[in-house]
């Protein structure tokens, strides 16, 4: 995903007009979105200081009320010495309440449950709320090393986020690997990403069939999937509105970019969803999954 706009709520004929002059920015700012967004997925460079700051200026540029950030394998964006857990630490206090953070164990990391649940204990100790962006690499999604992992996030009771992909937490059409999972640990929660997407039909059966599955909205694929048929969009929206979260897959490598608008919202809003789906996907899932009170009023 690459820019976010300041407003999200475009009518269809200021996008339609936006495309047409060829990307450039609309004449009139449109209003403001009237509810404020809990991004579920950004990423950062938390470990150098001062690194959080640009994910709050453009939050606030964008109507996102609150973030959560998920380490990726970079320098500056996962912890890999004690001065940058030192750093990271100091940078999530200061943006206490309104910047989460995930936490990560690379599988193979670690030989045992015990050895996961210790980590996760600390990481939840030092106030991570969920686990991810977990990648899998070179695995199937429910290879060995992957279920020790969501066995000891089931048992810490971290959500998890996973990233499926042609070479990432593997699997076949139909998707039963992901059922697997979902089966054998019923009370991990478990967020949906990426090319988990692809198979819309069996996404969608997941999402009805299985009560600790949810997913983001977050990247590409989503609008340009669910945007070949608009009346089946609406009608899966409103279907698993209790399991979609709202985020954008936003990052260090897009912050600072000039915002304009973009298919992936411009989309949502074009559904016309009634309010409290809206809500619900927005931010109220997200409230209710992470376990925070809610401060904007429908």
């Amino acid at each position: 995903m690459r820019f976010l706009p300041n407003a999200i709520r475009l009518t269809l004929a200021v996008f339609l007009g936006f495309v047409a002059f060829g990307g450039g920015a609309p004449s009139a700012e449109p209003p403001a979105a009237a509810i404020k967004f809990i991004d579920v997925h950004v990423h950062a460079h938390p470990c150098t200081p001062g690194g959080l700051d640009v994910v709050a200026e453009w939050m606030a540029r964008n109507q996102i009320d609150r973030c959560i950030v998920s380490p990726l394998n970079h320098k500056g964006s996962r912890d890999y010495t004690d001065d940058d857990r030192k750093t990271m630490l100091a940078n999530f206090a200061h943006y206490k309440g309104r910047i989460d953070r995930m936490c990560i164990i690379d599988a193979g990391q670690v030989q045992t449950v015990d050895e996961a649940v210790k980590i996760l204990q600390k990481e939840v100790a030092d106030g991570a709320i969920a686990f991810g962006e977990h990648y899998g690499v070179g695995l199937m999604f429910d290879d060995p090393k992957n279920m020790l992992l969501y066995e000891a996030c089931e048992k810490v009771g971290l959500p998890v986020m996973f990233h499926i992909d042609q070479n990432k937490n593997m699997v076949e059409k139909g998707m039963e690997r992901v059922d697997n999972v979902l089966k054998r640990f019923p009370k991990c929660r478990l967020i949906a990403h990426a090319y988990w997407w692809r198979q819309l039909k069996d996404a969608d059966r997941q999402l009805q069939q299985f009560p600790n599955l949810y997913a983001d909205v977050s990247g590409t694929v989503v609008p340009d999937l669910l945007s070949r048929d608009t009346k089946f969009a609406r009608e899966f929206v409103i279907r698993n509105q209790d399991k979609l979260l709202f985020g954008t897959d936003e990052g260090w490598w897009s912050f600072k970019k000039n915002p304009s608008p973009y298919k992936h919202y411009t989309f949502f809003e074009s559904l016309d969803l009634p309010a409290e789906v809206r809500y619900k996907v927005y931010r109220g899932n997200a409230e209710k999954l992470f376990g925070w009170k809610g401060v904007e009023k429908k």
